[in-house]
Order: C-alpha cells, then structure tokens, then sequence
C-alpha cells in the first residue's frame, strides 16, 4: 500500500506534468515593450522601443521584421490600457491596417537571430511628421485614431505575422494548443500573435495654453481647478462641441489624487473616468449621445467591489449587468437589441439569507427611433439602462 501511495505521489505528477508540457509549443522569441524617457509631455514624439531576443542557447531562429511594407497588415500594432489595478481596462488601440497613401507596397523581411542575440526594433507615436513618409519604412505609422492627454498609461505591443504572406514560410500558426503541427522546422506562433509586456507611459500635462498633437492644436483655458482643451480657439469656457477634453491634472503632472477625465470625440464616443486616491477606477464610460448609450462602462463601489458593467457585443446588442454588494451575485442582467428599441431584462431574486430564489424576466422598450439628416438615431424613452 504504501508503494502504490509513493508512485502516485511520485510518478503521477510527473506524467501529467509531461502531458502539459507536451501540449505547449515552443516559444523562443521574446519581445519585450520599453520606453526612451521616463516621461513626454502632451504631443511630443514618443519613442518605443521593441527589444526582440532569441532566447535558445544553441539554435539560431528566424523572425518577420517590418522593412519597405506601406500597405496592408501592421507587423507591431499597439494598444494602450488604463493604469488602475483592480481592472484590466483596455482603452485605445490602433488600426492593425498601413494606410501611408503610396503606390509601392513594399516588402518585410526575415532576419535569423543567433542563439540569445538581441536586436531592437524602434517604432514611434506622434511622429505625425513622418506619419505617410515612405522613407520612415512605416515605423512612424503609429496612431490610435484619438490623443492621448496627460495621464498614465500601460502600453504593449501585439507582434501578429498571420495573413503576412512571407510569414508563411518560417511560422505554423495555431489556435488550440492541442493541435499537433506540422514537423517541418517551422516556429510555432499562436493566428493571434505573441504580447509583449506592459510598459509604463507616462505623458505630462504641459503648462503651455497651446499643444499640438498629431497635427490638431488644442487650446486650453482653466477655471482654476480644471483644465479645458478645445479644438479651436474659444474666449470663454464652454462645453460645446469644441469641447475635446477635460482634466484636473495640473501642469508638470500626470497623476494625482481625486483625477478627473473627460473626451470627447465627436462621431466616435465619450469617454468619462472618476478614480480612486491611488488611481484605481471608480467610474470608467465610453458611451455616445443616442440611446442605448453606454458602449463600455465599468463602475465600483467604495470597496472596490464591481457594483455595474455594461458593454456593446460583437453582433451589436446591448449587455448591462449589476450586482449585489458585497455578496457579489447578479442583481439584474439586460440585453438590448442594436437600436434598444426591445430590451430582454432577468432580475435575480434572493431570499433574506441572500440565497437564490427565482429570476423575474420581462420587456422593455427604452428607446424610440427617429431619422435626423437621413440616419436612424436612438432616442431614450421610459428608462435609464445605466443600472443605477
């Protein structure tokens, strides 16, 4: 008996463990995400750079590096997420598509790293100097289609070779780690492509009135505790539609306590965040001006507890959803049609004990629908799905 205890506690582990890593594929190129300065201020040249390594001590490998491509799929796109730790809040990124306006396409090409060589790749934001110029071979085409104000942000890097023609001739690409490929000295890289770290950027509210980024000028005036950037010259503090952001970071600063943010980015959403004295999300929104008009929305409560999350599906329905604090269980759940004019709305009921007890379902029609400038828009009518 006790022999049959020491081979599985012994020998079991080990053979699971093999069959694990029997279904992991082989990963020896790393790429890892850093900066050139500690910090920028608002609409200055950003430098990245992208330090890529063969980690096998004793094979040399192959990798897909960007060259004269100026159309078609971006090798590097980047993405930039919120600097709150008790969510991971992806808030901007780019197009994945080179749109550099030339009639040469151009090529990528393969370069072997040596056993546990290093080489660094550098890519740049706010370069809009070099945005279209072919001879920046692409690495100034780097934009996430709205700009980035004074804040901390935690930014990485996806390296995606899939639907790159030449890539085909030096990756297996896979989805399912179960899947066995192909023998034939190809690296296996995931359709989705390999993540590089997070890496901190942190942009500086510059004291100046005037601040271009991405070749739009911003103009800012102050109340004295928050600061307005406008997109043409105003002589008085409004909210108008020329109205691009507000902040309360003071100049030199790119976080404080009790931090205020606003954009908005007309024809594309809202965009609206309280936090917490250490910079955690209290209240993210990315919404628009028609009904239903929450496109992402996470809030919490003074705990940190998740209290509402709301977001827009693939296929273009609506999802909220609140929740019971501090027990955590669903309160109410509602999907939307894409125009919100039929809302699907299951209310959870729980007994004193907070145990489950049945779900109430009903319809709603919160929004109507009307033609402004010959486009169907959603108005709100009857209810607020905002959860609260």
């Amino acid at each position: 008996m006790n022999i049959i205890k020491i081979f599985f506690l012994t020998f079991l582990p080990l053979v699971l463990n093999n069959k694990a890593f029997a279904d992991l594929k082989y990963h020896p190129i790393k790429f890892e995400l850093s900066t050139d300065k500690e910090s920028y201020y608002e609409g200055e040249k950003i430098t990245f750079n992208i330090t890529i390594t063969n980690t096998d001590k004793e094979n040399s490998h192959p990798i897909l590096l960007p060259h004269t491509q100026n159309i078609g799929q971006k090798l590097f796109c980047l993405s930039a997420y919120d600097k709150a730790t008790n969510t991971t809040l992806l808030r901007y990124t780019e197009d994945p598509i080179l749109k550099m306006m030339v009639h040469d396409t151009g090529t990528v090409q393969i370069k072997y790293l040596k056993p546990l060589e290093q080489i660094i790749v550098p890519i740049y934001l706010n370069d809009f100097e070099n945005y279209y110029n072919y001879h920046t071979q692409n690495a100034s085409h780097h934009s996430f289609g709205v700009p980035l104000f004074a804040g901390i942000y935690k930014i990485r890097i996806n390296y995606k070779p899939n639907g790159i023609a030449l890539g085909d001739r030096i990756y297996n690409y896979y989805n399912n780690t179960d899947i066995d490929l192909p023998n034939n000295g190809k690296l296996a890289i995931p359709e989705n492509g390999f993540f590089s770290n997070f890496c901190n950027l942190k942009i500086l509210r510059s004291a100046d009135t005037l601040v271009t980024i991405e070749r739009q000028r911003y103009y800012i005036k102050t109340n004295g505790y928050n600061y307005f950037y406008f997109n043409k010259y105003v002589d008085k503090i409004n909210t108008s539609d020329d109205c691009v952001h507000i902040t309360t970071l003071p100049s030199d600063s790119c976080s404080i306590k009790n931090e205020y943010f606003y954009n908005q980015f007309n024809e594309l959403y809202n965009e609206y965040i309280v936090r917490f004295d250490d910079g955690d999300i209290r209240e993210y929104r990315r919404f628009t001006n028609w009904c239903p008009e929450y496109l992402y929305t996470e809030r919490y409560d003074e705990f940190k507890k998740r209290i509402n999350y709301e977001y827009q599906l693939p296929d273009g329905r609506f999802y909220s959803a609140t929740y019971n604090q501090p027990s955590g269980t669903m309160h109410q759940e509602i999907y939307c049609s894409e125009d919100g004019t039929l809302c699907n709305v299951t209310t959870y009921i729980y007994n004193k004990k907070g145990e489950f007890v049945k779900k109430k379902l009903e319809q709603i029609e919160p929004c109507s629908v009307v033609i402004i400038d010959g486009k169907k828009r959603s108005t709100k009518r009857g209810i607020n799905l905002e959860g609260q």
